[in-house]
Formats: C-alpha cells, structure tokens, sequence
C-alpha cells in the first residue's frame, strides 16, 4: 500500500507540500482487513480516521432495536466518524468493512499534530468538513423531494454493484424506507 491515493485526494482540497506529505506518510498504519472487520463499535471514541484504499464500507446506528444504515464508503474515500473523532466523544455508531480492504489509518494525536505543524491541514479539514456537511445536506434534501424510487436510483449510480456488496434490508435502511418496498419498487423496475 502507498498512500498517493490519499494524497490525490487530500490535494483536491488544498495543494500538499512535501514536507507535509512526508510528515503524513510516517503518521500513516496500512492495514489489510478482512470482509465484516469493524472498525469502530459504539460507544467507543473513535480513535482513527481511515482512507479506504481498496474496498468497501458503511456505517450504521441502531435506533429502537433496529439497525439504520447511515453511509456507505467505496475505494479512494476518508472515512470517519466526524463527531466522535473530532469531539472524542462516544460513537452512536459503527463502521463496518463490507469487503476485504485495505486502508491506512491515522491516529486522533497523529491528525493534532498535522495541524500543529503544518497549515494546509487545516485547510485540508475545512475543505473535507464542508464537502462532509454539503453530502448530508444533499441528503436530507433527497430525503424530503425525491421518491424513493428516484432515490434508489442515485444510490446505484453513485455506488454501481452495490446490491451485490451489502443486504437488501442495509440498502432499505440507507433510503429511508422498509424492505418491502424496495422489493416493490424493484419489482416495478423489471
């Protein structure tokens, strides 16, 4: 694993100095993981933030009993669990590998120290927050105009083969309606 995937990325935000690069690069931990490896469980803190190089992923909540699918990562994505990385408090939730993966992963004082010494990656953290804030922005505003069908469709555009990755219920959940739905709306489809 090398970690120039994550540096395009980072660099869409804010250009990358090779100091920082450098710096970064020895604060990043591969790891390879199998299929269902949780990488945060609530109500622990979260203690990393990931870049997903090679895999899949998505988080989830459980709110009276039932399990509410909240985001979905794929290949060449940050993941993390904002409030509770950033806050250090409690996660309500968990990320989950949904494929055998590969990710580097930053420690909570790797990422303070980041922002000590070098100013690009605060920017860098602006620029990741608003894009975090803009997606559930989105969101929500899919959530209160768009059918569900319209919905369905966006999730397998944005995640092609996403059926063949995570449960139907997990896909239900993440739009917002009941696995009968779905079913119905699939069947509509054909």
């Amino acid at each position: 694993m090398n970690a120039e995937g994550l540096f395009n990325v980072l660099a869409a935000y804010h250009a990358l100095s090779e100091d920082f690069k450098k710096a970064l690069k020895k604060e990043l931990i591969p790891l390879s993981l199998p299929k269902n490896h949780l990488l945060l469980e609530a109500p622990r803190i979260a203690s990393h933030a990931f870049f997903l190089e090679k895999g899949f992923a998505m988080s989830y909540s459980f709110f009276n009993g039932k399990k509410v699918t909240e985001t979905f990562w794929r290949s060449g994505q940050i993941m993390v669990a904002f409030e509770s990385f950033f806050e250090q408090t409690p996660s309500m939730g968990f990320i989950q590998l949904m494929r055998k993966s590969d990710v580097l992963c930053i420690s909570y004082d790797s990422v303070q120290r980041m922002f000590e010494l070098f100013p690009e990656a605060q920017r860098i953290y602006r620029g990741i927050m608003n894009r975090h804030y803009s997606q559930i922005h989105a969101r929500i505003r899919d959530m209160q105009r768009l059918r569900a069908s319209q919905r369905l469709e966006k999730l397998l555009v944005t995640f092609p083969n996403i059926e063949m990755i995570v449960s139907q219920d997990a896909i239900a959940s993440y739009l917002g309606i009941t696995a009968q739905s779905l079913a119905r709306i699939k069947r509509k489809e054909e």
